[in-house]
């Protein structure tokens, strides 16, 4: 991924800041704090799901001894057993890489470059007023020596343009540049400013985030190691002002740490989200030069770059492109860009099917160019693909489905209810363990415990139909509408 920067980029490094020998923040925590729900979630992952397991597997014996016993009484617990076995595995693993990742990152926290990279910061913005000048005030109090601001107003109607060039300027430690072109949509207005950025690095955000002030230093001491070639930062929900909004903030914390933290693990980060993702500028023409070219014309507005417009989520596109090229991803907790959710249902149904056909789209290019660039199957790579988008997304949600309605059938039987209230109870017990675990490792409030109750609830009765729903369509090819 070490190719050699564009011609013209003026020199990028500059001197630390005096008495900066560190940049470690929130995982400054005490280990043993983190560790204590690491522990406890082991042993109930282990314990209670075996115990469970066991009382299934005694179940369906004893079932099939019985004479007249139908198939479902034996059937039943029988596939309980397999499903439990399954759920207590796949959060013993999580948790043990999350944790390992978490020990490794406090490591990495502390080595501080002797010089840091100029950095250019993307803020792509598509009628923002509202919310385009608390961004850039935000990237004003970054805490790092040297970085440049582009702003794009991509073909706004609402006076963006204007409000954000008001910071135009030099301001000390950071140089801010406005442009306005007509609309491409917010991949082409990130080439656009790509082709006017002179960083060694690159930082890509939202309009509408709200960047921690240590997060770029967090972020940029990552990039000490030549195989990373992006850093993906955490999303934070800002808005947790109703029960959705706080569901959205649990899911991320969820996702956060038991996803992207684990994936660190092996530096193999599937998505380095839009809010808040660092790339190395060098990834990023190597990206360009192997699929970025246009084959033909541009439509006004469009800019070709490394950031592609053919699917619906350039920066899962992105960060695929960057992996299966062989370039590292890694997941920084202590960088933080507050982002604000959906705070309606109809809402957040359009944003979660816009994902899923975007991560579909997505998925069916990259195993598209693997059948002509068989060196784009990296094994930990496609290891990561299967867990991620077949095991959680795919089979999950069904196991879910078919856990309740076999334990209905158990219940029914002479075990009794005890067993749907056991399975709920250690269900409940593992998420809140996690949620735990996660909101320490990552700084967040412990205050999000207490919607875990409706957590499961809600990813498997209204994120889940979504990801459904785009499956059809985009097998039958329907076009988005919003």
């Amino acid at each position: 991924m070490q190719t050699a920067l564009a011609a013209g980029v003026t020199d990028n490094l500059t001197a630390g800041v005096p008495g900066e020998g560190s940049v470690a923040g929130a995982r400054d925590v005490p280990r043993l704090l983190v560790a204590l729900p690491f522990v406890a979630g082991i042993s109930l992952a282990t314990f209670l799901f075996a115990y469970l397991v066991s009382r299934f597997i005694h179940e369906a014996i004893e079932a099939a001894a019985t004479p007249g016993a139908g198939r479902l009484a034996v059937f039943a617990p029988g596939l309980l057993a397999v499903i439990t076995a399954l759920g207590g595995l796949r959060w013993t693993v999580l948790f043990t890489l999350s944790f390992a990742a978490f020990q490794r990152a406090r490591q990495t926290a502390r080595r501080a470059p002797s010089t840091w990279p100029l950095v250019s910061i993307f803020v792509p913005a598509y009628n923002e007023a509202e919310n385009i000048e608390a961004a850039i005030e935000s990237l004003l109090l970054l805490d790092y020596p040297r970085y440049e601001v582009i702003v794009v107003d991509d073909g706004s109607t609402d006076g963006t343009c204007g409000r954000a060039k008001r910071y135009a300027g030099s301001h000390g430690r950071c140089a801010i540049r406005v442009y306005r072109k007509p609309n491409g949509g917010k991949w082409s207005a990130h080439n656009f400013a790509f082709r006017r950025a002179i960083g060694e690095l690159v930082l890509c955000l939202d309009a509408d985030s709200r960047v921690d002030p240590l997060s770029l230093r967090r972020m940029v001491v990552h990039m000490a190691d030549p195989q990373v070639a992006a850093v993906a930062g955490q999303i934070r929900v800002r808005n947790r002002h109703n029960v959705l909004t706080r569901l959205q903030a649990m899911e991320y914390l969820m996702g956060n740490g038991c996803a992207r933290m684990a994936m660190s693990l092996n530096k193999t980060v599937l998505i380095v989200a839009g809010p808040l993702g660092l790339f190395r500028r060098c990834a990023l023409e190597e990206v360009f030069l192997r699929y970025g070219r246009a084959d033909g014309p541009l439509a006004e507005g469009q800019v070709d770059g490394p950031f592609e417009g053919d699917t619906f989520a350039e920066d899962f596109d992105l960060s695929m492109a960057v992996l299966s090229l062989g370039g590292r991803i890694v997941y920084e907790p202590a960088a933080i860009s507050h982002t604000r959710a959906p705070d309606s249902t109809l809402g957040l149904l359009s944003q979660r099917y816009r994902w899923c056909r975007g991560t579909i789209q997505v998925l069916r290019k990259y195993f598209r160019r693997a059948r002509v660039q068989h060196d784009l199957l990296r094994p930990g790579l496609l290891a990561w693909l299967t867990a991620t988008y077949l095991f959680d997304l795919a089979l999950l949600p069904i196991m879910y489905a078919v856990g309740i309605g076999m334990l209905i059938v158990v219940a029914t039987s002479h075990i009794g209810g005890l067993v749907l209230v056991g399975w709920a109870a250690v269900a409940l017990l593992v998420n809140l363990n996690a949620a735990a675990m996660f909101a320490l490792l990552q700084g967040d409030s412990l205050g999000l415990l207490h919607i875990l109750p409706l957590y499961d609830i809600y990813q498997n009765f209204l994120v889940t139909p979504a990801w459904f729903i785009s499956i059809v369509d985009e097998v039958r090819g329907a076009r988005m509408r919003w």
